[in-house]
This record gives structure tokens, C-alpha cells and sequence, in this order.
């Protein structure tokens, strides 16, 4: 597996983001095109999806294509083909891949009877109590690579 992380929903979306490529391949379409076609709309939130996840808002349309202006996407697309090319002609043996990609992932999601995916709940949460001495105690969730005990020392 090609992430760092518990086993949550980056293979989940690694399977997803494949399966686009290759619907993208077989209509012939470029990846990040096809990606924006099927993309939620704006004007479509509050979007509930077919499972009964409730997204509230999101403006995926522009978030895709400031990253697509940023790295200059036609260009690169212009460049992997003239690799492409020369490769096929024998003048080189460098390929460019472009890898396109979009995950939204939940966070916040609410009380673990609504979110509860094979029962492992999908909340955090946090206390922090301050004593009258001026202590601080705080606590929360299992961490998993988010470096709480480092922020707690701080």
C-alpha cells in the first residue's frame, strides 16, 4: 500500500481514484476532465450521497482547477505526449506519468450511533480541564500518527 496510514479509507481511495483512470481511459477522456465532469457542484450542496452521507458545502469545481492552473496541466500533458512519442521512436527511454487525484475525507462527523462504518466510530473528540492551580490536563482520542504526545509535551 502505497499510504502511511491505519487502514481507513486511502486504500478505499486509491481503488476509487484507479477505477477513474480507467473509466477516463476507455471513454477516452483526460483524467482530470472526466474527474471534473462527475465532481459535485457547487449548487448541489447540501449533498447527501447514495449512502446517506451528508456533505455541507464544498466548491470541489474550483479547488480542481486552481491545481490544474498551478501546475500548468495542459502543458504537462503536452510535454507526456512528446515523451510519448520520442519514446516510441526510440530517441529515449524516459516516460512521464501525470497522476490526478481528489479525496474528501469526513471529519467531525457526529455522535458514533450515525457514523459508525464496521464499527469503528468516525468521531474524535477532546477535554481539557484547567485545574485552580493552573494546571492543564488534556485528553483525547487514540492517536494514529498525528503526533499528540509531541503537541501535549509543548
Amino acid at each position: 500500500v502505497a499510504y502511511r496510514c491505519s487502514f481507513r479509507v486511502t486504500e478505499a481511495a486509491y481503488c476509487i481514484e484507479r477505477a477513474m483512470d480507467i473509466m477516463a481511459q476507455k471513454l477516452g477522456m483526460d483524467p482530470a476532465e472526466f474527474r471534473l465532469k462527475n465532481l459535485i457542484r457547487r449548487e448541489q450542496f447540501p449533498y447527501t450521497s447514495a449512502f446517506g452521507w451528508q456533505y455541507d458545502s464544498g466548491d470541489y469545481h474550483t479547488a480542481m482547477n486552481k491545481a490544474m492552473e498551478k501546475v500548468d496541466y495542459k502543458k504537462l500533458r503536452a510535454e507526456q505526449k512528446a515523451k510519448q512519442q520520442a519514446f516510441k521512436r526510440g530517441e529515449t527511454r524516459e516516460l512521464m506519468g501525470i497522476g490526478v487525484a481528489f479525496f474528501t475525507e469526513i471529519v467531525g462527523a457526529g455522535p458514533s450511533r450515525a457514523c459508525d462504518i464496521l464499527g469503528i466510530a468516525m468521531f474524535d473528540s477532546a477535554e481539557i480541564r484547567i485545574h485552580p492551580t493552573g494546571a492543564a490536563f488534556a485528553g483525547s482520542h487514540k492517536s494514529q500518527g498525528q503526533g499528540h504526545e509531541t503537541t501535549y509535551a509543548q
